[in-house]
């Protein structure tokens, strides 16, 4: 994506941070890293005159509370599949205290995991990963504002970081003093091998200085505010569309597999990790069962 700012000649400083920084937003990784497709899919995949999102306080929670009210009964929770295996024309998944043998099976976890948990798993090659680390931080007052107010989704300028969300920003509250903030960090300019040991080394401490160092950049009181930190480290959240990934033979081998009853159905098949995804790998794949089982 850089090369084809360039090559387009789009040369502004502030124009290039801003679609570096929707890269690292959107993808995990820089605009030099990300494929050209990618980078123009971000924006071109949004309408001209772009009103805002719409969301539900507690996010993608909604839709998942929503799914499960109609299917609870079919969840299984706390029974991680270890290992998934043939057995004639019949799969085999293997949890801690329970088997489940099937006729069709549908792997939507990471497309990673398949060579650790699936038996004669077809190779996984290309795919890359994000580590991110998150963090929520208790404000017990709002910092001082200086210049334009707080918004929902606030980014600094020529941070490596990817600024916060104000989490009370939907309230209705004439006054508000206590308050969350939600800290994002993408950890792109590093190889993900490099980023998630420095994720797994780094303590609390080192993690909570970094964090607060870079937001006093725009909020100079705002230890004095600060009554809480809890750091969430991810160690693959999201794949990264890397050049070239997105017309490997790899991941379309995998996404458009169609034998041996199995289905693999992660939002990482698409090259971008976007709900929209999610959902459209699932419900292709569900489809594809349904029909498999039709036909036997």
């Amino acid at each position: 994506m850089a090369q084809w700012m360039r090559d387009n000649g789009f040369g502004s400083p502030y124009l290039n941070w801003y679609v570096n920084y929707a890269c690292r937003d959107d993808y995990g990784a820089l605009a030099a890293s990300v494929s050209a497709w990618a980078g123009v899919h971000y924006f071109a995949s949004r309408e001209n005159e772009d009103k805002g999102p719409f969301t539900w306080p507690e996010g993608n929670g909604w839709i998942a509370r929503r799914l499960l009210g109609k299917l609870a009964r079919y969840v299984r929770t706390g029974s991680m599949v270890y290992r998934i295996a043939r057995d004639g024309r019949r799969w085999r998944a293997l949890t801690g205290e329970t088997e489940y043998v099937t006729e069709a099976l549908i792997f939507a976890a990471p497309t990673f995991l398949a060579p650790y948990i699936l038996e004669d798993s077809p190779p996984v090659r290309g795919f890359e990963y994000s580590p991110w680390l998150t963090a929520n931080l208790t404000l017990d007052r709002l910092p001082r504002e200086r210049g334009i107010e707080m918004a929902w989704d606030n980014v600094i300028y020529d941070s490596p970081a990817l600024g916060y969300v104000v989490a009370t920003h939907q309230s209705l509250a004439t006054r508000i003093d206590r308050t969350v903030w939600t800290f994002y960090w993408s950890l792109a300019e590093r190889a993900p091998a490099e980023s998630r040991r420095l994720l797994l080394e780094r303590d609390w401490g080192y993690w909570k200085e970094s964090i607060l160092n870079d937001l006093s950049r725009a909020h100079p009181d705002l230890r004095q505010c600060v009554s809480r930190i809890d750091i969430m480290r991810m160690g693959h959240a999201m794949v990264r569309p890397t050049v070239g990934f997105r017309g490997s033979e790899d991941r379309k081998r995998l996404a458009e597999r169609r034998s041996a009853n199995l289905w693999f159905a992660n939002s990482d098949l698409s090259g971008v990790s976007i709900f929209e995804e999610a959902q459209y790998r699932g419900v292709r794949a569900a489809e594809a069962a349904l029909r498999a089982l039709q036909r036997r």
